[in-house]
């Protein structure tokens, strides 16, 4: 049996988490090739393409990004980096993000909830006693 299958999957109807291996760029909008805790490869669509001036202010203010997440789509993204003062978050743009995994910074995206989980409609949720 093989572990990972390949399943387009357009950028409206990813939820979950994955960490990016790949991306192609076009010329306004990049495909982020990912790869979610299951093995699944999924192409996603963002609305924007990588901003290197928007990296290189990171390198400039002595920032060294480790970590990329982007959030929604790119609605929200985040950076941590190292300084030497310690590890810093930042909230950063899609085409800084974009750029940063263009650069090698390790990067995940979060597209939210599993569907089909929801918490309070669970079909067990009235039944099953609380654990404690």
């Amino acid at each position: 049996m093989e572990d990972t299958r390949d399943h387009p999957q357009d950028s409206a109807q990813f939820v979950g988490s994955a960490v990016v291996t790949g991306a192609s760029y076009g010329p306004r909008t990049t495909i982020l090739r990912l790869q979610t805790f299951a093995g699944e490869y999924i192409d996603h669509t963002v609305g924007d393409i990588p901003d290197p001036a928007g990296a290189a202010g990171f390198r400039s203010n002595n920032l060294r990004p480790i970590s990329v997440k982007i959030q929604h789509a790119g609605e929200r993204c985040n950076v941590i980096a190292l300084t030497s003062d310690g590890p810093r978050r930042s909230n950063v743009t899609l085409g800084t993000a974009l750029a940063l995994h263009q650069f090698g910074v390790h990067t995940v995206v979060d597209g939210g909830l599993q569907i089909g989980v929801p918490c309070s409609t669970h079909k067990y949720a009235k039944e099953r006693p609380p654990l404690y």
